[in-house]
């Protein structure tokens, strides 16, 4: 702060550097004219990459999981759908067997997941 009060002292307080009276009145224009005369350029811009096919993919996963999911719950035969009503105690353990299989877990997972109860 003293040597900010001393530069003031020793220089004063006034600008060194003045602009001249109405120079920036009429800049814009003067600027504009000293411009060289150019046609603006019109880009056009497209995707590029996978960008392009982002519609596509999106609408081929829609339809693969609308055609997946009509499969699953109108592809099962009526065998299935009697051995889960319980009629045929067989079928039924054949079903079991096969969701076990494919959920893959064994006697010893499910024992250990109903022990936790």
């Amino acid at each position: 702060m003293k040597e900010e009060n001393d530069l003031k002292q020793a220089y004063g307080t006034q600008a060194p550097f003045k602009v001249p009276e109405g120079y920036f009145d009429d800049f814009a224009t003067r600027m504009m004219q000293m411009l060289p005369e150019q046609e603006a350029k019109v880009i056009e811009m497209k995707p590029s990459g996978w960008l392009r096919w982002r519609p596509y993919v999106a609408a081929a996963s829609i339809c693969a999981i609308i055609g997946g999911s009509a499969l699953f719950f109108f592809g099962q035969n009526t065998e299935q759908t009697t051995a889960y009503s319980g009629s045929n105690a067989a079928a039924t353990e054949i079903t079991m067997e096969q969701a076990a299989d494919y959920v893959m877990i064994d006697n010893d997972d499910i024992y250990t997941y109903l022990a936790d109860f």
